[in-house]
């Protein structure tokens, strides 16, 4: 039964969009914010909601629904789902770990989609080629610093909370003032991702004239709105309240009506607008392979905007598939993010990842690369 924690028809023409005034949504997404893979659940109630979850992914997995992935690949994702549904009638796991066992990494293999993400479930068994960094997820998001003449930025992650938030956004808006070094180096090694359209407002005002993003983005819209934003607003605001909602979340969501439809768009590659003061300075863009996501559509962004060189190892992987859009099934709160859009780089990235213009180890501190900028700068050429 989804009513209860969806909206209705009469509220909204899209079907699986979170009502974030429903009463049984707010438990669900206080207990989802610390779920873990030992978490104790109900092992019939995930049973039921397994049974749910082919139509979900059939609906709402937009490699799936657009026919991007093979058919084939969704009847094996359905009997992949079908024999972990057995497998927990038959065992009675008491954690969510042990009831959803390797379903995540299977799904994610069968879709060619690593962003597919059931919460609670054990750490992925796909690893990348390339070293990682260790992130320490109580440090600022991002920090700026001068450290021998050079301006080195590290960009931990692209979303978090609200001190994240207005972390994120305040190094946004002065690019301006960073762009003003001839040298600058952005640390994104480790960088799990969130939002990349914030890396793009901070490179904006340095853009030179002729420059442009290559690719093809082609994702699902209601009115002027992306898919995801609604769900993932909703899930915050039952969590915590609608003042819990970053404003640019909030800003963006649509008003659901009961004649919405869902759009299909396609944006290609186009010459940018240059900035108000186009920079011509050297940059260098630290990645390795725990960058992935927004973390790794930034370093693609900086790249081509700002001609910087990639340094470190392969990234993650984690980019073809995007816009991720969080559901839930009301029996036992099964959590899924599913893909709301598609991203072609002209190369396979998906679970291969970019590879980079010279290789460094993950642990050189920041310190060091920009010691060293000049010779890693020409090693990358």
């Amino acid at each position: 039964m989804i009513a209860p924690i969806y909206l209705s028809p009469e509220r909204s023409g899209v079907r699986w969009l979170l009502d974030p005034a429903s009463p049984p949504l707010a438990p669900l997404a206080r207990e989802l914010e610390s779920r873990t893979e030992v978490t104790p659940c109900e092992s019939a109630s995930v049973a039921a909601d397994l049974l749910a979850l082919p139509a979900l992914i059939r609906d709402r997995h937009f490699g799936l629904a657009s026919g991007l992935v093979p058919v084939q690949a969704g009847a094996e994702a359905e009997a992949l789902i079908d024999a972990a549904r057995q497998r927990i009638l038959a065992t009675q796991p008491t954690s969510w770990g042990r009831a959803l066992g390797d379903l995540n990494d299977g799904l994610r293999l069968c879709l060619h989609d690593r962003h597919i993400r059931l919460q609670g479930s054990r750490p992925s068994a796909i690893r990348s080629a390339e070293p990682t960094s260790a992130v320490d997820p109580s440090a600022p998001a991002v920090e700026v610093q001068e450290q021998h003449g050079v301006l080195c930025v590290i960009v931990r992650r692209l979303s978090g909370g609200p001190e994240d938030d207005r972390l994120l956004r305040y190094w946004a808006r002065n690019g301006l003032r960073h762009f003003q070094y001839d040298r600058i180096v952005v640390d994104l090694r480790g960088n799990s991702g969130g939002n990349d359209t914030i890396a793009y407002e901070w490179m904006r005002p340095a853009i030179p004239a002729g420059a442009n993003i290559p690719g093809t983005s082609t994702g699902w819209f209601v009115g002027d709105a992306p898919l995801n934003i609604w769900n993932v607003a909703a899930l915050i605001e039952a969590r915590d309240g609608i003042d819990a909602v970053p404003g640019w979340l909030g800003a963006g969501r649509h008003i659901p009506a009961e004649d919405d439809d869902l759009e299909l768009r396609t944006e290609t590659a186009e010459p940018l607008e240059a900035g108000i003061s186009p920079w011509h300075g050297r940059l260098l863009v630290l990645v390795d392979g725990g960058t992935r996501s927004a973390g790794e559509s930034s370093a693609w962004m900086l790249r081509h905007a700002l001609g910087g060189r990639l340094a470190g190892g392969r990234t993650a992987g984690m980019i073809e598939f995007g816009n991720i859009a969080p559901y839930l099934l009301p029996a036992s709160g099964l959590h899924i993010g599913l893909a709301t859009q598609h991203n072609d780089f002209g190369q396979p990235v998906e679970l291969i990842g970019l590879p980079v213009d010279a290789e460094l180890d993950p642990a050189v501190p920041i310190s060091a690369v920009a010691a060293d900028f000049d010779l890693l700068y020409g090693r990358s050429g």
